[in-house]
């Protein structure tokens, strides 16, 4: 089981093991394995086992590490501080559970089996293969022992083998599957009358009564939200390029790194001897040096010793391609060759061991010093920017919490101070849609006692610091300034339901008279039916409402119909179900492997959802 388990998890799941792992030891220690010392603030208890403030804080700075490497443009500020803080708790308390019932079930790994995880850590490894010193230099490094680490090792391994026993006893029968599968692939004709509000607006009358009723009965709905009116100032990385000045020796300095990296990005045509993993790989590897060595045609050693059928009868030859194009080691050591003819190896991939040979360099004409200027001088104003930005928000931060208004900070960056009224905790309008700006706008800091924000970066090249000077309070709204958007509310719910009123009338007549009624209640409603053959699921020229609603009528019997009513915008639908038609025989059959496949994944996840919340069931969790 266990080697099924790393088979079917190599990469995310145990990358992801041993990355939380490494972050954790780099950072705490072996703390961040055993927990803290006794005595320590606990967060949370779980059948008596502590959670400590330390291990909670810990996991938040490794978790806040991940969110922010999955982030295209990383922006500290975008993570939503209290949703990081109830997350992570969350988690800890599952792992404590996990653990706890690992422990009472006697689970445990082989020391051969822990052995066998630690060596395949790309971590330990030198040139693909395990380092017995790296290894101990590693751990010893992180203020461990072996022993400490091999267990915090098998402590994670378990929690995943035993998810992943949970969720492998589930699975999906053929039958469902099919049945699932001919659900999607079934079509259906149906026809649909709608009927719009006009009909009926003229009936439909609100009284003051009314009004007022509602809005007592619903008085949340009516209030303005706290507000407030800021102003603020704005450091910006532009502003500052218009004021840098570039020396010419700087800008030559920066072309000649830009021709050298348009040499080194060129497109390369490589030659390479794949050798494969394998009892003979050492042998093979050996043999192939020494041929090479000894002056052989590289080519002719190819076609004599390479793995790789593709390329080996053409003398290994891969053609031009750039760096992107090969794996991340392979392209890197070709890309370093410097002369045409020279040859590097054995070079260590997934794929095997290579030797690779530099056949020819084709880089594109560097562009002239005079056509480039512009751009250089843009990205060089843009560099020297950058440092100045860098220390300016270090002075501004300095000034922020000093002062008690934006006169010194404003002019310190040289900056207006602007204003805007009414900015609310959601809703606004740039700069105050970012997260991070708005809780320092509403923290107690600047909304009680007056203090300014801290300079709160909005991406990369802007900062801002900014100041409350008045703040108002939720209040409720006055009845007289909602009571046209009560009306028109109640409007609307009363001509649907005169609307769905009649369709319940007019349904009894299509199911007593059948098609002979369809004419007449069509002409009473002052509509027309609409004809729909042999729809699917998905297809878009029908509205996503009324294809929901058709498609979940019961089947007609033979020879009759199926009638509904279902709400669309601006009125109600009237539906005719004719006919259900089986989907393509050949369609359904690939479609149910498919979903047995997917079904098996959510009964499994369904499963170990269950497992997990039996475990909370059971447990006494206490939350500080």
């Amino acid at each position: 089981m266990l080697q099924d388990i790393r088979d079917n998890a190599q990469g995310m799941i145990a990358k992801t093991i041993i990355f939380v792992l490494i972050l954790s030891l780099s950072i705490w220690g072996m703390d961040a394995i055993v927990g803290g010392f006794g005595g320590e603030p606990e967060i949370a208890t779980v059948n008596g086992e502590e959670i400590t403030e330390r291990e909670f804080q810990r996991m938040i700075q490794i978790e806040r590490q991940q969110r922010l490497a999955n982030m295209e443009n990383p922006d500290p500020a975008r993570i939503d501080q209290d949703e990081l803080r109830q997350s992570v708790l969350e988690g800890l308390i599952q792992q404590k559970l996990l653990g706890l019932d690992i422990k009472n079930r006697g689970l445990q790994l082989t020391e051969d089996d822990v052995d066998q995880m630690i060596t395949e850590q790309e971590a330990f490894q030198v040139d693909g293969r395990f380092s017995p010193d790296r290894f101990r230099q590693a751990v010893r490094n992180q203020g461990m022992s072996v022993a400490e680490f091999r267990e915090a090792m098998q402590q994670d391994h378990l929690s995943q083998l035993v998810a992943a026993i949970v969720s492998g006893s589930a699975f999906a029968a053929p039958d469902e599957a099919r049945h699932v599968a001919s659900l999607f692939t079934q079509t259906r004709s149906f026809s649909t009358l709608e009927v719009p509000f006009d009909r009926v607006a003229d009936r439909v009358h609100i009284s003051d009564e009314e009004i007022e009723t509602y809005y007592q009965d619903n008085q949340s709905d009516f209030e303005r939200p706290e507000m407030a009116d800021v102003s603020w100032i704005e450091l910006n990385l532009e502003g500052l390029m218009k004021d840098v000045e570039v020396d010419e020796d700087d800008l030559r300095e920066l072309y000649q790194r830009r021709v050298a990296e348009l040499e080194q990005s060129g497109e390369r045509n490589a030659a390479h001897i794949l050798i494969l993993e394998g009892d003979d790989a050492d042998e093979k590897v050996d043999a192939v040096a020494a041929a090479l060595d000894e002056g052989r045609d590289f080519a002719a050693v190819a076609e004599e010793f390479s793995d790789d059928p593709a390329s080996a009868g053409q003398g290994g030859e891969l053609g031009f391609a750039t760096p992107d194009s090969y794996d991340e080691a392979f392209s890197e050591a070709l890309f370093a060759i410097e002369n045409e003819g020279d040859v590097v190896g054995p070079v260590e991939t997934p794929f095997g061991r290579h030797f690779i040979k530099l056949l020819a360099v084709e880089t594109e004409e560097a562009p002239s010093f005079a056509s480039m200027e512009d751009e250089l001088r843009r990205d060089a104003a843009r560099e020297q920017a950058g440092r100045q930005f860098a220390e300016i928000s270090m002075e501004l931060a300095e000034l922020a919490y000093s002062e008690y208004d934006l006169e010194a900070p404003a002019e310190l960056i040289n900056a207006e101070i602007q204003t805007r009224d009414g900015v609310t905790r959601e809703n606004n309008q740039e700069p105050f849609n970012h997260p991070q700006l708005l809780r320092e706008l509403f923290s107690e800091d600047v909304l009680q006692d007056g203090f300014n924000t801290e300079p709160v970066e909005i991406g990369s090249d802007r900062a801002i610091v900014a100041r409350v000077r008045d703040y108002h309070p939720a209040t409720q709204l006055e009845l007289a300034d909602v009571a046209d958007e009560i009306r028109d509310r109640l409007r609307v719910q009363k001509m649907r339901a005169t609307l769905e009123e009649e369709a319940r009338q007019h349904i009894a007549s299509l199911r007593d008279q059948g098609e002979d009624a369809m004419d007449s209640v069509a002409a009473e409603l002052g509509g027309e039916w609409v004809h729909h053959d042999t729809v699917s699921r998905s297809d878009d020229f029908v509205s996503p409402i009324l294809r929901e609603a058709v498609f979940g009528l019961p089947r007609p019997s033979e020879g009759s119909s199926r009638y509904a009513s279902v709400a669309v915008p601006g009125g109600i639908a009237l539906i005719k179900l004719a006919e259900v038609m089986e989907g393509d025989e050949a369609a359904t059959e690939m479609l149910t492997r498919n979903m047995q496949e997917s079904l098996s994944q959510r009964h499994g996840q369904a499963a170990y959802a269950f497992y997990v919340s039996q475990l909370r069931d059971k447990a006494d969790i206490q939350r500080r």
